[in-house]
């Protein structure tokens, strides 16, 4: 029911709001996330935790986030695929672990994704730190 409210939510009121974590372990199916205009963009780490039926970003929604610094995914196991419009320029560090549908498409210099992630300097996929190209 919480999930359904979201547009209520208001976040985007919290003007010091620098860190979020959210999570959504028994929700049935999301299908974009976040709306446009739910978090503020003051925000500096945003971290999505178990949210198995995610399927996709709002890209546009996270554009917006220009101040963020860490974004994080974990168990977002049907999380398919970063937004066309990839992530913010500014973003120095992703995390990804237990996506693996996302897992295998950011996949350094091969996966479908690589080219959203590139800039970004710091990226932990699995535990596991993949240089970015950009160096």
């Amino acid at each position: 029911m919480l999930i359904s409210l979201r547009v209520q939510w208001k976040f985007q009121r919290f003007t010091h709001l620098d860190a979020l974590a959210l999570s959504f372990p028994n929700v049935g199916v999301v299908d974009s996330f976040p709306e446009e205009g739910l978090l503020p963009s003051t925000l500096t780490r945003l971290s999505i935790f178990e949210c198995p039926n995610l399927k996709a970003l709002n890209g546009k929604s996270i554009q917006q986030l220009s101040s963020l610094e860490s974004l994080q995914f974990r168990d977002c196991k049907e999380l398919q695929y970063l937004p066309e419009e990839g992530l913010p320029t500014s973003l120095p560090h992703l995390i990804l672990y237990e996506c693996p549908l996302l897992t295998e498409r950011c996949q350094r210099e091969n996966g479908e994704d690589w080219p959203k992630i590139a800039h970004i300097s710091r990226i932990e996929i699995d535990a596991e730190h993949l240089p970015s190209t950009e160096l």
